[in-house]
């Protein structure tokens, strides 16, 4: 009867939440990171007077966005630990994530068609 329903178990449903939550987290990480880069190359053609100021400008904009990913993050290991609370098998628990980690996978390959 619930199959036929559509009804769902509480914890796929979590586990949906997560894989979303994680697919924006990874996907604003990339995008900081190819932002980052650019930086990279613009200060390495300034003039000698405008790289301070440019860099502590790179260094704000880098704080503001690791402090808006650390939030997010927070906020997707809270649904973690609620999945994990769910379900009853261990096997099937989820790790915390980090943001080390999340970096990490964000520099590895790129996100391919239909895959996140």
């Amino acid at each position: 009867m619930l199959r036929s329903s559509g009804a769902r178990p509480l914890w796929t449903e979590l586990r949906r939440d997560i894989t979303g939550r994680r697919a924006l987290i990874l996907l604003r990480l990339r995008g900081h990171l190819v932002w980052l880069e650019r930086r990279q190359a613009l200060l390495q053609q300034l003039p000698a007077e405008r790289i301070v100021p440019e860099v502590l400008l790179t260094n704000e904009a880098d704080a503001r966005v690791r402090a808006e990913v650390a939030q997010a993050i927070a906020d997707l290991n809270a649904v973690v630990r609620h999945h994990n609370l769910v379900v009853t098998a261990t096997s099937l628990h989820l790790a915390i994530a980090t943001l080390d980690g999340l970096i990490n996978l964000a520099r590895a390959a790129p996100p391919r068609e239909g895959r996140s």
